[in-house]
């Protein structure tokens, strides 16, 4: 999906994202990364040949090791993530904490197959450029002044990462926004407003990710580790614990953006041209786009109302679209393999075999004990300690390795402190873990509008730090007041 999406990019936008990835290639057996693997190894033998300490047993002594192998492998990054996220099922029997019937049970859950479907539904409506008419459409509806418009960029990229993965929102909107700025001649890293729309796209799809089980792998990862906990959540569901939280979000990080950098523009008439000329050029919808609409409408749907476990669930509705793209002709197989990430399928697999091997052997529920003596077994500090951890694993490491990573000690805290129910606590790890603002590392998002120039580094730490701690409160007001309060979870 991702190749198409690169394509419509300005080659020169792109110029430094293909230099970097050319020598990550070039380099991809240096002394850093033989370092990193060394390291991960070295650790992990280190619990392979040390006796387990009181309270957890050899099993999770042994789980405990492979998640610090595969935290070091995902910062350091000397092999793609996606071959960490196997790496992670391999180790398991071959050290001898899980067997491997177990271990590719758990790979099997349904969530896998939900993540396909969402993948193949979305490669369609990349496909048939519907994606794009949605965003020209919604752009078009806020050029009554820059703020607005600003305001709309981030409302776009909000709601397509409602249907789509955000990766694939920001390098839609990457080069519609990027046209409309040089329209307006708008200077890169020298204008704010080239500053504020791009930080408003990748802002806009991680704050977006978060609404819809659809938005990001991490979403479906907590819906698939909750399911062999027992818990199991509903499209609709997910919505009305995550939608506060996006909400309150968009307007709040909006503000901080014209705050950290006041828009010199004036007029856009301008842009406003720009997006007549290019919904000009998309002409009348397609038979394809209409049935590619239908099929997304349907299928969103059956999420909403039959997509709790007692009727259809997630994943049976995901294949259900998908199997109906197929017989309209809407897409084809070859497709599929193009614009389907199978690489995140592994990594995802892979991540939710560790979360399940945390918690059958204890290790989930040993590491929280810890964190909660340190707490002192207050409620608010254990709310904020959760929230804080993820957020600065989500910012420095992929955002399913931050919930792979930290979802299984927040349900272990949940089994050891009864404050806190399994659902609360893998809602707050899941919704923080799309707090990446910091860094470019830190999410596709970040990386592929920075590709465009328009912003420094500088810029997005000075925007991000402010972003980060707003949204912190944020879920955290949400986790006490609404989740736990109103709600009762």
């Amino acid at each position: 999906m991702r190749n198409n999406s690169v394509s419509q990019v300005p080659a020169g936008a792109w110029r430094r994202v293909r230099v970097e990835k050319k020598k990550d290639e070039e380099n991809s057996f240096s002394r850093w990364n033989a370092l990193s693997i060394l390291v991960a190894f070295s650790v992990l033998a280190v619990f392979l040949v040390s006796p387990s300490p009181s309270g957890i047993s050899h099993e999770g002594w042994l789980m405990i090791g492979i998640l610090l192998m595969a935290i070091i492998l995902w910062i350091t990054t000397p092999i793609p993530i996606a071959v960490t996220g196997f790496l992670i099922m391999v180790m398991q029997p071959v050290v001898g904490a899980a067997k491997a019937e177990e271990v590719f049970h758990s790979f099997g859950n349904q969530a896998v197959f939900f993540l396909i479907g969402v993948f193949i539904i979305a490669g369609a409506v990349e496909k048939h450029g519907l994606h794009r008419r949605i965003a020209l459409k919604f752009l078009g509806r806020f050029e009554k002044s820059p703020r607005a418009f600003t305001f709309g960029i981030m409302l776009a990229s909000a709601f397509l990462s409602f249907i789509m993965p955000a990766h694939g929102v920001a390098a839609l909107l990457l080069p519609i926004v990027v046209s409309i700025l040089i329209a307006m001649k708008a200077i890169p890293r020298q204008s704010n407003f080239g500053k504020v729309s791009m930080l408003a796209i990748a802002y806009g799809c991680s704050i977006g990710s978060l609404g819809t089980p659809i938005g990001g792998a991490r979403n479906a990862l907590a819906i698939g580790i909750l399911a062999n906990e027992g818990i199991r959540i509903s499209f609709l569901e997910w919505m009305k614990y995550s939608m506060p939280v996006v909400v309150m979000a968009i307007p709040a990080v909006w503000l901080i953006l014209q705050v950290a950098f006041p828009i010199e523009v004036r007029d856009v008439s301008d842009a406003r041209r720009e997006i007549e000329k290019q919904v000009g050029e998309m002409g009348s919808m397609k038979r394809d786009e209409w049935v590619v609409s239908a099929v997304l409408a349907i299928t969103a749907i059956l999420w909403i109302f039959f997509s709790s476990p007692e009727y259809l669930g997630l994943g049976v509705v995901a294949l259900l679209g998908s199997a109906l793209l197929f017989f309209t002709g809407s897409i084809s197989w070859e497709d599929v393999e193009k614009r389907v990430p199978w690489g995140i399928i592994l990594l995802y697999g892979g991540a939710i075999t560790l979360g399940v091997g945390m918690n059958s052997t204890g290790a989930g529920s040993w590491i929280a004990g810890a964190m909660l003596n340190a707490a002192g077994n207050n409620i608010y500090l254990v709310i904020l300690s959760l929230i804080l951890f993820t957020v600065l694993l989500t910012n420095v490491m992929s955002n399913v390795g931050a919930v792979a990573t930290l979802l299984p000690i927040a349900l272990g805290v949940a089994s050891e402190f009864s404050e806190i129910s399994p659902l609360l606590a893998a809602m707050i790890v899941a919704l923080s873990g799309g707090f990446a603002f910091l860094l470019v590392i830190s999410t596709p998002a970040n990386a592929i509008t920075y590709s465009s120039g328009y912003f420094s580094t500088r810029d997005l730490l000075k925007a991000g730090g402010v972003v980060n701690v707003v949204c912190m409160a944020i879920i955290f007001a949400v986790a006490v007041i609404y989740w736990r309060g109103a709600l009762g979870i």
